[in-house]
């Protein structure tokens, strides 16, 4: 569900659910009646009429607060894609590049602060990249790949985990078709839940600004450079909102921002779904889930690079 509106030459947008314009499970249809559209509709339409008298974003460092629609993002494009080992070997790089996890950094690499704990697990009831086995026939399994903020393990296959001399494959070989190779592809990456509820998390943020809805992004070909913008973001003062923002943008580099990482959610967590991860040439498509709630990251640069 969007909505755009045009006043003097400005163009806004809100979307529900998001990201990626809308959100997918492997369910039934009680998930659409779960997405509860009708009940957002005029929220929507309000929040879309309010941007155009919000606030621009302000621009400097300031604590980040992502709601998980952003934060599912973030982790595919800084987390996911990254610990695909076939890019950290060099044999996947034609499609979005390599990654700066290259093997020396495995079980001793400083990723993100302690609050930071990812997994790839293929086995999370609903989650779009949920199955039995892969197509190496690899059971369905989790994998830690940060673990309490250190590089623990790759997304690998069987050849790719044994030139690493790694027991077994993470579980991720697959196809998107019959006439398609395999090759190593994210299942559901999630952020596992930390000690916060989600409305804590803002009310403990003195000064900051929340933001959710992505609108935009940009990262590098090692997936360490990145940039991110939003539909709406919000002030934060003292621990309540105070301005509608519009237009909000961050950007970092991958380990320092994972590294900022101070508060997980465990209250608001839920699996998005993404049916349009693409890679390698020629391109193969694939469904992919993320399950996260709400995280703060400190010091984030936002606004525009003076």
């Amino acid at each position: 569900m969007s909505a755009i509106a045009v006043k003097d030459g400005e163009m806004q947008a809100r979307s529900y659910p998001s990201p990626f314009r809308g959100d997918f499970a492997t369910n039934g249809y009680e998930f659409f009646e779960s997405l509860k559209l009708v009940d957002h509709a005029k929220r929507l339409g309000q929040e879309l009429l309010k941007l155009f008298e919000a606030q621009k974003c302000p621009s400097g460092e300031t604590d980040l607060i992502l709601y998980g629609d952003q934060l599912a993002l973030q982790i595919h494009e800084s987390c996911g894609h990254p610990t695909e080992l076939d890019r950290a070997l060099g044999t996947e790089a034609d499609y979005a590049g390599t990654s700066f996890l290259t093997p020396e950094k495995l079980g001793k690499f400083k990723y993100g602060s302690e609050k930071v704990s990812i997994v790839a697990d293929a086995t999370v009831p609903r989650g779009l990249g949920t199955f039995g086995y892969d197509d190496e026939g690899t059971c369905a399994k989790k994998v830690h790949l940060i673990k309490e903020g250190i590089f623990a393990n790759y997304q690998s296959s069987r050849e790719t985990a044994a030139e690493l001399k790694r027991k077994e494959s993470s579980g991720g070989m697959r196809a998107d078709s019959p006439l398609a190779l395999p090759i190593i592809r994210m299942t559901n990456i999630n952020l596992l839940p930390g000690d916060w509820k989600a409305d804590e998390i803002v009310e403990d943020t003195k000064e900051g600004i929340l933001i959710t809805t992505n609108r935009s992004w940009s990262i590098d070909d090692r997936r360490i450079n990145f940039q991110f913008g939003t539909e709406i973001g919000w002030k934060i003062k003292n621990g309540s909102k105070e301005g509608m923002i519009k237009n909000p943008t961050y950007m970092g580099v991958t380990p320092q921002f994972w590294g900022s990482c101070d508060a997980v959610s465990k209250d608001d967590r839920k699996m998005w779904g993404t049916p349009n991860c693409g890679k390698g040439v020629p391109g193969q498509v694939m469904y992919v889930g993320h399950g996260c709630g709400t995280a703060r990251f400190r010091k984030v640069r936002v606004g525009l690079i003076k």
